[in-house]
């Protein structure tokens, strides 16, 4: 009887423990599946959200690139320009963006400079002209060279959208008309789909971006260009490891997943990183790759 009460007992923790074994290992499997399925989600959203974000940044640059062409083939603008009436030049760019701003609801500015590459006007500060540009405007001097026009995400004072379209009398280069465009738009239209976005230009370049020394920097190493709204993102984006960026992945720092891709300049030469951020409680192990399918087009704009 003895034997057979211990029996008993031993089956019944065999089983018990056998019991156990199989919730645990099904506990496990589910959490496994959701931890997989969790991740797997939240690289589909940031590759959506990448290839979203380089769509909206082609679509800007192309759009700015349209402008300068107008704007450089405008008869009255042209009529002043080379009748060197500075005054009416102004006014005449000021309306046209005015125009262009309401219907279609985008801020930007225009620079014109002259044959000599010498700034002849900004449409933000009359004041300011004759001031050399060519030593630390490429663009300026590779439309002056070409007499092609161009649109790319470059450095000067402040890093954003140039696009920039020479003036030609014939065969003669008289000037080019650069419109300018911030990253404004492109994080308003992101925010609307739940994301944040962040700008980084690389430190080395603030001797040419003078204007933005005083912006937050990121781990001594990236300058913050735009102004982030969501503290608690910046925050997470500010712990994460950005040494080791790539040209294009994805990586998560506390309740933020984060996906990337390098700005380059029409050299190839890595400027800074577009970086989108959305809040979700996933944990990604850090992907980062060198090379990325996101291509360049024939109008100069790299964006890879």
């Amino acid at each position: 009887m003895i034997f057979l009460e211990k029996l008993i007992k031993k089956i019944n923790t065999i089983i018990f423990m056998f019991t156990i074994g199989i919730f645990m290992l099904s506990f496990y499997f589910v959490y496994s599946l959701h931890i997989s399925y969790t991740q797997k989600d939240a690289i589909q959203s940031l590759n959506n959200a990448l290839l979203l974000t380089k769509n909206m940044l082609e679509e800007e640059q192309q759009r700015a690139l349209s402008l300068s062409l107008l704007l450089a083939e405008d008869k009255t603008f042209l009529k002043y320009y080379n009748e060197n009436q500075r005054k009416k030049v102004f006014e005449i760019i000021n309306e046209k963006i005015h125009s262009l701003e309401i219907l279609q609801g985008y801020h930007f500015e225009v620079q014109v400079h002259d044959k000599n590459l010498h700034t002849y006007l900004r449409s933000w500060d009359y004041s300011i002209k004759d001031m050399p540009l060519a030593s630390f405007r490429e663009g300026l001097v590779m439309v002056k060279n070409s007499q092609k026009p161009m649109v790319s995400i470059e450095v000067g004072k402040r890093l954003n959208i140039k696009a920039i379209s020479p003036i030609l009398e014939g065969n003669n280069f008289m000037g080019s008309i650069e419109v300018i465009e911030g990253f404004e738009h492109l994080q308003e239209k992101l925010l609307e789909q739940g994301y944040d976005v962040f700008i980084l230009l690389d430190k080395k370049y603030l001797s040419i971006a003078t204007t933005l020394k005083q912006n937050p920097v990121l781990q001594n190493k990236y300058v913050l260009v735009n102004t982030t709204t969501n503290k608690k993102s910046y925050d997470r984006l500010q712990k994460a490891n950005l040494s080791s960026l790539g040209s294009y992945g994805y990586f998560s720092s506390v309740g933020y997943a984060f996906g990337y891709f390098a700005l380059k300049n029409y050299h190839n030469e890595k400027l800074g990183y577009c970086i989108v951020g959305k809040k979700k409680d996933v944990s990604l192990s850090s992907f980062h790759q060198e090379s990325t399918p996101i291509e360049s087009n024939s109008t100069g704009v790299i964006i890879r």
